[in-house]
């Protein structure tokens, strides 16, 4: 079923259906919690709130992409989450990153493994939310923008420098311990 049926049907008191959605997109959202906060236990807990929250507005829900609509409110839970504990950075080690399903991992010469979260450190706050949404959450530049509340050129520019800046880090010979 389509996720517009799933929400019509949510909608008219078919609650089962929650099941099928946090199911369908559990995963992205705790992946996105983890690069925000670089907690994995935390994350769970961050992912399930994002959950219960559109389970309490669902009946509200009128945006076009429930993907979206579900990062935005993990966005949001994130945000509260740094606000109480007044931190923002990523502090995820290459172990927790590993165990995390649908990880990216770079190998360099000596088959070491290297995680991205490691090199996403280098980005700021911003940036590394916008790169995240982009490239791994696959979205465009206009959700992201609608998402974040900045607007389109923001975005765009966030994305780049946020690329340019990952590609001097992971270029660096003491990134990796040798020059590729």
């Amino acid at each position: 079923m389509e996720d517009k049926e799933l929400i019509r049907e949510i909608q008219r008191g078919k609650k089962q259906y929650l099941n099928d959605i946090a199911a369908k997109y559990y995963d992205d959202i705790y992946r996105f919690c983890c690069y925000q906060t670089g907690n994995k236990e935390q994350s769970y807990d961050l992912a399930q709130e994002t959950f219960l929250k559109f389970v309490r507005y669902v009946d509200h829900y009128h945006y076009q992409n429930l993907k979206g609509y579900l990062l935005t409110i993990a966005r949001n839970v994130c945000i509260d989450y740094f606000r109480s504990q007044k931190q923002d950075a990523v502090t995820m080690d290459a172990e927790d990153l590993e165990r995390i399903p649908g990880t990216l991992q770079v190998e360099d010469m000596k088959t070491t493994t290297i995680t991205l979260v490691d090199a996403l450190k280098a980005l700021n706050e911003t940036q590394r939310e916008a790169i995240l949404l982009f490239y791994y959450q696959n979205l465009k530049y206009r959700e992201i923008a609608k998402i974040t509340g900045a607007n389109l050129s923001t975005v765009k520019s966030r994305i780049k420098q946020g690329t340019e800046k990952l590609q001097k880090v992971l270029r660096k010979e003491d990134f990796y311990g040798s020059a590729f």
